[in-house]
């Protein structure tokens, strides 16, 4: 039997069609799958976190030593290097809001108010949330694409072959450098973005620049300066983690690579608004 009689002779068989979904139930479908989706993100970080504490125990108690070089490297890469888009930003966005909060408080004869308005919401939001989400997006990002290409090319299993734990070499000096670095980028911020309130006032508002800095000292208080300080080291914990566990989630292909790296962008700028809103609440219940 020739090959063309054995062909002519073949059936084709008909790929079975996918399942048709019923329109009604895709919302439902959907919801399911984001519900999932979370539980396991939410897994997820609590495994990263309890491996980076307990790297974090073994630096302390000297079994296994912090890598110095590798923690001054990010601390020059994520936060001195951030510092100038952090003060541009927050500068403008202090400008805009004074600006606009200038116009509103002139309907009252009210303008001096506007220094104790810029002073509290410049430390104790605004600051602290336009360099958490900052870092997020520039950072986490990069930390994320770092993993994830390590991931690709088995550098994680190399590591572990040699007895170096991932975690420890490379996750615990970054997440460090997050939770120290991201309070003096919150701080600078809020002092750029007082000093756009300070440069409108005096356009917008005929505010001098000695009236405002004298009603600053008294608008001023520590606990403004406090609650912003407080926050960021847990939005710059909860960006390390959540680039960890976005990067350890790729596998083998530079779509994923891309995928994850715009996933724990996302996430990350989704998370820190809402622990935002919730530190908001908390401080508010607590009269601090």
């Amino acid at each position: 039997m020739t090959l063309l009689e054995r062909i002519n002779q073949y059936t084709p068989v008909k790929p079975t069609p996918p399942p048709q979904q019923n329109r009604l139930l895709a919302p439902l479908v959907g919801v399911g799958g984001f519900v999932m989706a979370a539980a396991d993100d939410f897994v997820a970080v609590n495994f990263t976190q309890g491996r980076l504490l307990a790297a974090l125990g073994h630096t302390v108690t000297g079994s296994a030593p912090l890598r110095l070089a590798s923690f001054v490297q990010q601390f020059e890469q994520i936060i001195l290097r951030a510092i100038p888009i952090v003060a541009l930003i927050s500068l403008v966005v202090g400008a805009i809001i004074t600006q606009q909060t200038i116009l509103q408080l002139r309907n009252f004869g009210a303008t001096i108010l506007v220094v104790d308005l810029a002073a509290i919401l410049m430390f104790r939001e605004i600051g602290v949330l336009l360099a958490a989400i900052m870092v997020a997006g520039r950072s986490g990002s990069a930390i994320t694409a770092e993993i994830g290409s390590m991931r690709i090319r088995e550098e994680f299993d190399a590591l572990r072959v040699m007895g170096v734990d991932p975690y420890q070499a490379l996750m615990l000096p970054r997440t460090l450098v997050l939770i120290i670095g991201l309070p003096l980028l919150a701080f600078i911020g809020s002092m750029a973005g007082l000093a756009g309130a300070i440069l409108v006032a005096k356009a917008y508002g005929n505010i001098p620049i000695d009236v405002f800095i004298l009603r600053l000292r008294d608008a001023m208080s520590m606990t403004s300066l406090s609650v912003g300080l407080i926050k960021a080291p847990f939005m710059g914990l909860l960006v390390a983690l959540l680039a960890a566990v976005e990067g350890m989630k790729v596998r083998g292909s530079s779509e994923s690579l891309g995928r994850r790296t715009t996933s724990s962008v996302v996430k990350s700028i989704f998370v820190v608004i809402v622990a935002d809103g919730l530190f908001a609440i908390f401080f508010a219940a607590i009269g601090f």
